[in-house]
């Protein structure tokens, strides 16, 4: 025999043979390459002695072709799959491959990375409402003929715009600077320009419900109080003011004269120049109307102008730390702590869990934003998305009780699933109470833990290596 290999088989077998053992199993590998490595030998003894031809030695190929298929299926075969289910890798990759299906329907998460994107608004913490308020039942705002004069004179203010909201009506009527104030580029057409008249701006939700998205809405006209009105502007999707229910925007003319309808309070808002105050703005403000005659009881109120868009990923993210912690109280309550210590340990439960909470998460975010953008505000919609939002809390929160009591059931040194469990003591007994008592295949240790739920702790322990001999048979 030690003549033979003096003459080595040829490298392309030799380097079949060893591709096709990355392969198979790693607890089968040496085995297998054993078994793989002695055939070919005796088959390269025959052909060197002259027992094959040249056809012989193409079967030979063909052969060692053949040990990627025995791999293979050996790899494939049902107690490696058995195995494989069992392992730390599988939920990850499932979770994992879970999260690569949503992104691939979704184009990346769009929905998601909607809620990231910065506001349609040009530096909102700027901008001050500007208002008188009375009882809790009385209007609020300024009188419609200082807005224009005080846009002029204020020194503090880089602009100031007024408004109007008819109570429970979709439509608002502002004056012509009120979105180059806030800073808001349309998305489609353009804006108030001074000098408008029966023009209209639409909200997202109204083009999307009443035109269905279509650009030629532009020049369109729509019905207003009676009145035509052309539509020359779309506003963004992220994007309202005053109020989310308006759908219609309309110039709000007061110069050289507020125009007759407009009431004796309507609401204005400005934006405060670098270095200027609320404080200074009420004084400032204050003097200008009186140096024009204009009576005024005491100066303005000067706040935070907050009837805006904010960032829409907040709701989520508290949801999110409310399902981390109703997890976190189940698992408290109804699980042990876990037996496990070291890295890998701790490491495979944080990262199953993160992933398990992310897959309902962002399949809630996307599902929302499928909605809003679908359906028109509408009282269904409004009790499609109340339900929602519940639901996925609740099945977050779940997830990361699952994720714990996945992780109770798992060898702390290998993270495969115990198997094979045995009942031990009885019900009865106070001395023995009964238990439920797991192995782990690799003969790392047995895990027993008790079936009444009385605060005892689970009991890991570990087995020597006089063990080993009887779960080799089974890696």
């Amino acid at each position: 025999m030690d003549d033979y290999r003096k003459v080595r088989p040829p490298l392309a077998c030799r380097a079949l043979v060893r591709v096709a053992s990355w392969i198979a199993p790693p607890h089968a590998r040496s085995a297998w390459r054993a078994k793989w490595d002695s055939n070919l030998w005796s088959w390269w003894i025959l052909f060197e002695r002259g027992e094959l031809t040249r056809r012989d030695s193409a079967e030979l190929m063909r052969y060692c072709w053949g040990a990627l298929v025995d791999a293979f299926w050996l790899r494939n075969s049902r107690e490696y799959l058995r195995r494989a289910v069992r392992g730390p890798g599988f939920v990850l990759a499932a979770a994992g491959v879970a999260l690569l299906a949503m992104a691939a329907v979704t184009h990346g998460f769009r929905g998601p990375r909607a809620l990231f994107v910065p506001l349609p608004l040009e530096d909102p913490g700027s901008l001050v409402a500007v208002q008188y308020s009375g009882a809790m039942d009385e209007p609020s705002g300024v009188p419609p003929r200082l807005v224009p004069l005080w846009r002029a004179k204020s020194s503090l203010l880089s602009g100031l715009a007024g408004y109007w909201r008819p109570q429970g009506t979709p439509r608002a009527w502002v004056t012509t600077n009120f979105f180059s104030l806030l800073g808001v580029q349309p998305a489609l057409g353009r804006t108030f320009h001074p000098g408008d008249g029966n023009v209209a701006v639409l909200s997202d939700a109204a083009w999307r419900s009443v035109f269905g998205r279509d650009p030629r809405a532009l020049g369109r006209t729509i019905d207003v109080d009676g009145a035509p009105y052309a539509i020359i502007g779309v506003l963004p999707q992220t994007f309202w003011a005053v109020s989310r229910r308006i759908d219609i925007w309309t110039p709000l003319t007061l110069e050289p004269q507020p125009a007759p309808g407009v009431p004796f309070l309507i609401g204005a808002v400005g934006r405060l120049k670098p270095g200027a105050s609320e404080a200074s703005v009420r004084a400032e403000l204050f003097e200008i109307a009186r140096q024009a005659n204009q009576f005024l009881p005491r100066p303005p109120q000067v706040t935070s102008f907050n009837a805006l868009p904010t960032h829409p990923y907040s709701p989520y993210m508290w949801a999110f730390l409310f399902a981390l912690v109703s997890g976190a109280l189940l698992v408290a309550m109804a699980l042990p702590p876990p037996t496990g210590h070291g890295l890998k340990y701790w490491s495979f439960l944080v990262s199953k869990t993160l992933l398990l909470v992310a897959v309902p998460l962002l399949l809630w975010v996307e599902i929302d934003g499928l909605i809003l953008s679908a359906m028109p505000a509408t009282l269904v919609r409004n009790l499609i998305l109340v339900v929602l939002t519940p639901a996925f809390i609740f099945i977050c929160a779940f997830a990361v009780w699952w994720s714990f009591a996945d992780q109770r059931g798992r060898c702390p040194v290998c993270l495969q699933l115990l198997t094979m469990p045995v009942s031990i003591g009885s019900w009865s007994s106070v001395l023995d109470p009964a238990t439920t008592e797991l192995v782990c295949d690799s003969g790392h240790g047995s895990l027993s833990f008790p079936d009444a739920a009385d605060g005892q702790p689970d009991r890991w322990t570990n087995l020597d290596t006089s063990w080993s001999e009887l779960f080799r048979g089974k890696q």
